[in-house]
Order: C-alpha cells, then structure tokens, then sequence
C-alpha cells in the first residue's frame, strides 16, 4: 500500500464545542479557499445535558487547547468549562469545574468518533494549556481560574493517557485568597492562574508555566512535578504584563512567552520575552530578553500565542489586539528581534483575533486560528507561507473565538 504522511491541524472551537481537524495540503488548494472544505471532520467535546426546561441540549465546554499522542492513540481536548450549560456561562463565564475529552485518535481522524470516549474531570477550574510529557504517557493541564471565579488557579494536572485517569494535582507557589472580582482588579496577584504550559527537555526536563494572575513564569523539574509531592520552584520570573502562550525550543535551550495582559491594570502588552534555560540549569538566571512585537509605535498588540520553527532559529506569535502574526529572529549578534509582520483578515470584515499559532514540521507553513466571538463556525485559519508571512490559504467555519490549535503529522496508507 502506499504510505503518505498527512499534514492537519486541530482546532479547539472555543464557543463551539467542538473540535474541528482541517487538512492543510488540501487547504493549500485554490478551488477550497475561503471555505470549510478542508474540514474532514468534526467532533463534539461534550455530552447533552439537560436544561432547566428540561429539554436537552450540548454543554458548551469552551474547548482551548488540544494534545496529541499517536503511539497510544489518543486524542485529548482540554474544556475550560467542562461541560458547562450555556445557562452558567451566560451567568458568569469563569470559574467552571475543569474536564479533557478523550478520544480515539485514528477514529477520529477518520471521522468515526462524534463524541469523546471519556470527560475525564481535572478536579480543578478553568483549565486551559497543556502539553504531553516526554514519556508520551502524562499529559499536563494548566489550571487557569479558582472555584467560581476569574482568581485562584494554582495546580498542573498530571492525567494518566495510558490509563485514562487523573494522577494529582500538583501546585504552584500560591498565597491568602484570591480576589472575587473580576479582571483588571488590584487583588489579582496572590494567585498565579497559569495558561500556557511548557516542556524544555535536557538536563533536567523543565516543566514551564505562563502564570496570567501572577505576572510571572514559574519553572519546576518534570520529575518533581510527576512526582505528586509539593515542591519549591527551581526559579520563578516576574513579568511586566501577565502572560499567556509559552513555547520551549527543539533543543530545550530557551523558551519563549507572550505577555497578555497585567489583569490588576487591564494593560495589554505588547512583546514576547525570551528566556535562556540553559542559562538556568547553570544556576546562571533566566537572561530574560524582552522583544517588541506586532506594532512599532509602542502601543498595545496583546500577543496571545508563540511557537518554535522546528529548526529552532526563528519564532512565531500572534498578536490578538492588532489581528498581527510577527516572526521573530535572532540576529547576528545573538539578540532575537523581529523581522516580518503580516495583518490578517477576516472574510466578512470582522476582527481577526488571532490566538492559537503552530508551524508545519518542515517549517514552510505557519498555521493560525482566530476570530472574534460571533456565530457558530465564524472563526477562520490562516496558513502563511514561514518565509514571507503571505497567505497562502483561508479556512472558514473551525469554531467560535478558537483558541490554542495542534499541527501534526500523520502517517496513513491510500486504502485508509
């Protein structure tokens, strides 16, 4: 049989509870422009449940992030909200009992499974970023929010995807209560509320949080963290704005963050820090490096999403506020600054809202979702060439105000 590798991105929707995996080589081609017909599936991420009129109808959800692990198969959707009733959220969209959807990965992919196998609870709130350990067995889901509120995050879940189960919460350095008001609100600040989570690998592997409520990034061991122990920080950096995407390097040498917003002001940010991890396991510090991006007169562009070129030399981020994607590099002098900005657009003329961001894995296309909250499937991905920034595809209909995405790699045969 013929062996082909397909290239796909995964799309948390978000609003949508729904996850929606688009063919990018069949994206690429003109006559699917501005369409959903590189969509080969959808997939919902949550059960029905029963309304306060008693009909029944689908939990939101608000799926963000999503998870890969070929090797056993599975699929992993991270819901914000669970399987919150639309009645709750519009009640207040914080602070909801956190839950993954699993999945079949083959099934999937081919369109076969509609609904998770599991909703595994996280015993915790709000969880957004996660990200699969090296051992491809744990996965690691950064708790975003506290019990009915904006506030109070502090826990990574360590689940089990062999077993499909919750192994512990382990926490982050936190203090007092958290603050019952909602962003921006001086209180803010007790509480890391971590969003995006990180794995550098090397000596040791560094389990990375971008801590949003606390302003700062938050660096452990990942033996310390599977261990299911408390255990001290090895470092913790303050940011200027609160941060939200985190990416490693392919070597584990530096990472990469992008700084939202500070939620005690409601000042967005607009640069992405860099972060020396080798520098770090010397006992040498971060050697943080903060570059601007997505506007040149300092005003805000909110960045919300970062990642690596799998060569490592270049970096991408999305800029939510000023609907940017910006390519970062290091120079000759070993700075990283930024040299290539694209604006995005959306179809209808509304805002383009950018946020989840991945690169292809021969490093040619950058792949981005986004989209201001709207209507069922109004949220759009864009496929740019990594070289020049220029757009190379639109995909319509992958959700509602997505979020973080996965670009993978697949491997089939012709006959599947």
């Amino acid at each position: 049989m013929d062996a082909r590798a397909r290239r796909l991105a995964l799309v948390s929707g978000r609003w949508d509870p729904m996850l929606t995996v688009v063919d990018i080589d069949a994206a690429l081609d003109p006559a699917n422009n501005d369409t959903d017909r590189a969509v080969i599936t959808r997939a919902r991420v949550t059960p029905d449940i029963a309304l306060p009129s008693g009909a029944r109808a689908p939990a939101v959800g608000l799926p963000v992030s999503v998870a890969v692990v070929p090797e056993l198969d599975r699929l992993v959707v991270v819901n914000h909200a669970g399987a919150a009733s639309p009645q709750a959220l519009d009640a207040h969209p914080h602070g909801h009992a956190g839950a993954v959807a699993m999945f079949d990965l083959r099934a999937t992919l081919a369109g076969a499974a509609t609904r998770p196998t599991l909703l595994l609870p996280t015993a915790t709130f709000g969880p957004v970023g996660c990200v699969v350990a090296p051992d491809g067995r744990h996965l690691l889901v950064a708790a975003g929010e506290g019990p009915g509120l904006e506030d109070g995050g502090y826990q990574i879940s360590v689940i089990d995807l062999l077993t499909l189960t919750l192994r512990h919460n382990f926490p982050l350095p936190h203090e007092g209560e958290p603050t019952r008001a909602g962003s921006p609100d001086p209180g803010f600040g007790r509480y890391p509320n971590p969003a995006g989570i990180a794995i550098a690998r090397g000596t040791p592997d560094l389990v990375l949080t971008a801590d949003g409520g606390s302003s700062t990034v938050t660096a452990f061991a990942l033996t310390d963290v599977l261990s299911g122990e408390p255990h001290t920080p090895l470092a913790r950096l303050d940011l200027p704005t609160g941060p939200f995407g985190i990416a490693a390097s392919p070597d584990g040498t530096l990472a990469v963050v992008a700084s939202r917003e500070c939620p005690r002001t409601g000042a967005e940010g607009n640069a992405v820090t860099f972060l020396d991890l080798a520098a770090l396991r010397r006992g040498d510090g971060w050697a943080a490096r903060h570059v601007a991006v997505g506007s040149d007169d300092g005003r805000p562009s909110r960045p919300m999403g970062v990642a690596f070129s799998p060569d490592g030399l270049s970096v991408f981020a999305t800029c939510f506020r000023t609907g940017t994607v910006s390519r970062i590099e290091r120079t000759a002098q070993g700075d990283w600054k930024e040299s290539g900005r694209a604006a995005l657009s959306d179809p209808l003329g509304s805002p383009p809202c950018p946020r989840g961001i991945g690169v292809t894995g021969d490093g040619a296309l950058v792949v981005v979702a986004g989209g201001a909250r709207g209507a069922p499937g109004s949220s759009q991905l864009w496929l740019l060439d990594a070289r020049t920034l220029r757009m190379l595809a639109r995909v319509s209909g992958v959700g509602n105000e997505t979020y973080f995405i996965e670009v993978i790699e697949i491997s089939y045969t012709a006959s599947q």
